[in-house]
């Protein structure tokens, strides 16, 4: 397969990797002229692409798929975007389960109210132009050097009792790798751990009020149900402890 990842940042220079490992032919863009090195390592083209400035698409010609990264809550992209002048067979679109409302509850796929206005217009503009795109809402990323334990290795969390939300690049590989092969299209999904400790459980906290707590108090949980139902999809990694 003809692989297009435009916008190779921290996720899809990993998936560059993992394609490109299964003999896929892997085209990375980048707007940054110092990541074009490192990514010559991991894909079998690079290029850069800026959508305030490139007008020239024709290295997209034959890509069997195209996974679009591109900084959901920034606009800067968009004009460019819509003069895209390429068709793909199947399009996947990588957005944030930050579109969702800072509110203490359940959110799934089919929750509309109060999403951030940002992330919705890029989700809407991608699906406007590629109506056969699947989004994929994602967590907070961890793994490998992304973790708690880095993060607060110089200071303490402030709300420890606050619930987690977060993703492993692994399942994004693997779900990715699910959704290339799959005929699904359209739809989308939210990619978040099934399991919800809170900061204070994964950096092992001593925090004797925090089971009390949860018991009590609803928090904002995002569910990956839809997916795991589609897919039949287990987990690499549900626990964020575990990462």
């Amino acid at each position: 397969m003809r692989i297009a990842i435009i916008g190779c940042g921290w996720v899809g220079e990993k998936l560059a990797k993992y394609w490109t490992d299964k003999k896929h032919h892997v085209i990375a863009t980048t707007t940054t002229p110092d990541k074009i090195i490192p990514l010559k390592k991991v894909a079998a083209e690079v290029h850069l692409l800026d959508f305030r400035s490139t007008f020239d698409f024709d290295f997209l010609n034959d890509v069997d798929v195209a996974i679009f990264s591109m900084p959901i809550s920034r606009n800067d992209w968009h004009e460019g975007f819509e003069k895209l002048d390429k068709q793909f067979p199947k399009t996947i679109f990588f957005s944030s389960t930050g579109i969702y409302p800072q509110e203490d509850k359940v959110f799934t796929e089919s929750d509309t109210g109060n999403l951030r206005p940002d992330i919705v217009s890029s989700e809407n503009l991608v699906r406007k132009k590629y109506p056969q795109t699947t989004i994929l809402r994602f967590g907070g990323l961890m793994g490998d050097e992304r973790s708690l334990q880095n993060f607060f290795k110089n200071r303490l969390p402030e709300n420890p009792d606050k619930l987690t939300n977060y993703i492993h690049y692994e399942d994004i590989l693997s779900v990715a790798e699910q959704l290339i092969h799959s005929e699904i299209k359209a739809e989308t999904y939210n990619l978040v751990a099934p399991e919800h400790p809170s900061i204070a459980e994964i950096l092992n906290l001593e925090n004797k009020s925090s089971s009390d707590k949860k018991e009590i108090q609803p928090q904002r949980i995002i569910s990956s149900q839809h997916l795991i139902q589609d897919f039949n999809y287990t987990f690499i990694h549900p626990n964020p402890k575990y990462f």
